[in-house]
């Protein structure tokens, strides 16, 4: 995660400027909350790890065995999966085909990114709506799971409809983050004041194209 909001400039301040620095706050603030998901996810996964390691070993030597141990892996896992998501995109862990990208100048990198990020927002959006459709269809027929502990089914699905529905927000914050630091500096010298450096918007490493 590469956003940070410049405390050290002492300059003219300026709407443009304002507006950078606000918005970098605002970026900080939503990095520490996908920070926060990412950390969440991976406990998530290793607590289920110990869980089903305790199961097969219980399984073994007659041990008492928890019920429902495929359904509640499945919850689980679905949290993990969906919600690391925002994580994953803002950090640059994802998989990302750069083949092309150490040829391009910056402006078409830019236009690259942009478009990657537009991408993953359109089929995050996409498939935001049909959860949350989903989930309110299954409300109201009162679906509930095959197994036991019969759950209802929305539940679950709510869960991993949020996890696009950040999914979306990050993209979009991202899209957003790359016309800002490309354009705010230029406004606020054009206004009259002192030079303000873009940030990145992706790592260092995916700027370059060698991840």
């Amino acid at each position: 995660m590469a956003a940070n909001a410049q405390v050290d400039y002492v300059g003219k301040s300026t709407i443009a400027s304002k507006t950078l620095f606000g918005y970098r706050a605002v970026t900080r603030l939503m990095d520490r909350v996908y920070y926060i998901m990412g950390w969440v996810c991976g406990i998530e996964l290793l607590l289920l790890g110990f869980f089903i390691t305790y199961q097969v070993v219980a399984r073994k030597l007659d041990w008492v065995m928890a019920p429902a141990t495929d359904v509640m892996s499945g919850y689980v896992l679905a949290m993990a999966a969906t919600w690391a998501f925002s994580y994953s995109l803002r950090s640059g862990a994802h998989v990302r085909i750069d083949v092309l990208l150490p040829y391009m100048n910056f402006r078409i990198r830019a236009c690259a990114d942009f478009l990657a990020l537009f991408a993953v927002a359109f089929f995050a959006y996409v498939t935001t709506i049909k959860m949350w459709a989903n989930v309110i269809d299954n409300y109201e027929r009162g679906v509930v799971t095959n197994d036991y502990p019969l759950t209802p089914l929305f539940i679950p699905k709510i869960v991993v409809a949020l996890g696009f529905t950040f999914l979306v927000i990050t993209a979009g914050q991202m899209m957003l983050s790359l016309v800002t630091e490309a354009w705010l500096p230029k406004l606020h010298r054009a206004m009259g004041g002192d030079e303000i450096g873009s940030q990145a918007v992706f790592t260092e490493e995916e700027a370059a194209g060698t991840v």
